[in-house]
């Protein structure tokens, strides 16, 4: 992650001011912290601070401490305990998604389910220079992981279902595995499965655009041979659109939004 350069200078005294290098959101904050105890005597404790941002001390340090990523609306009652301004916690805000996202392709690297989110976010670049207000924060633009560059290929020519962006994508994708796996017919498939696919099911799921039930999609790749890493890669595609299709769950699972976007 690009190291970025944050000038901070007091809300009512524009000619003082002084510069730091941060690239994370810890870095940010304490910045500030040692800001305000410069300038007004004033060195907020980890107490203080979680009272006034109404988390717990155990919370903030970690934050703090850089153990930590803290979510959406905590970040910013942090930032709001701190006097961040509203762009300026928006800024905060974009340092934090560069580093779930970072955090994201470290996780996937590791099951072997990477995907180069970076590209996504590059279609949204930010603003070189961009906040240079309060605090002058100069978000970089993202750069793609190191440990995510590598992409996973797909066994033996098999689909590669990455590329999926909605549930009629996903569709298609699974016709491709059909055709993959033999072109087996819907009857071949329910006998192979052992009568947990029946031919009605799969006629309505190969020919639909909904996304398809979890256990019956998982049955059907299984059916056409795709196990092992390969299915992960899949099961992951499939978790990605049904946290799409409730909103309230994207803010959990970090990457998917960028994912997609």
């Amino acid at each position: 992650m690009d190291v970025t350069r944050m000038n901070i200078s007091p809300p009512r005294e524009a000619n003082v001011s002084t510069q730091v290098k941060v690239n994370t959101v810890s870095e940010a904050l304490r910045a500030q912290i040692d800001f305000l105890a410069e300038t007004q005597q004033q060195r907020l404790s980890v107490g203080q601070l979680a009272n006034d941002s109404g988390s717990t001390s155990t919370r903030v340090a970690a934050t703090l401490s850089g153990r930590r990523i803290p979510n959406h609306d905590e970040l910013d009652l942090l930032c709001m305990a701190l006097g961040f301004g509203p762009e300026n916690r928006k800024i905060v805000q974009q340092l934090r998604t560069m580093q779930e996202t970072d955090r994201a392709h470290r996780t996937e690297a590791r099951r072997g389910l990477v995907e180069n989110r970076t590209e996504a976010l590059r279609r949204r670049p930010v603003e070189k220079g961009i906040g240079l207000l309060e605090t002058g924060v100069a978000v970089p633009e993202p750069r793609p992981s190191r440990v995510g560059r590598r992409q996973p290929v797909p066994r033996f020519g098999q689909p590669d279902p990455l590329r999926v962006s909605n549930s009629v994508e996903l569709i298609q994708a699974l016709n491709a595995v059909r055709v993959w796996g033999g072109s087996p017919s819907l009857r071949e498939l329910e006998a192979r499965s052992s009568g947990i696919l029946r031919r009605s099911t799969l006629n309505d799921m190969l020919r639909g655009t909904d996304l398809p039930d979890y256990d019956r999609f998982v049955a059907f790749l299984r059916t056409c041979g795709i196990d092992g890493a390969s299915l992960d890669t899949w099961v992951f595609v499939w978790r990605r659109l049904k946290a799409l299709e409730t909103p309230e769950t994207v803010s959990w699972m970090p990457g998917v939004e960028q994912a997609t976007s």
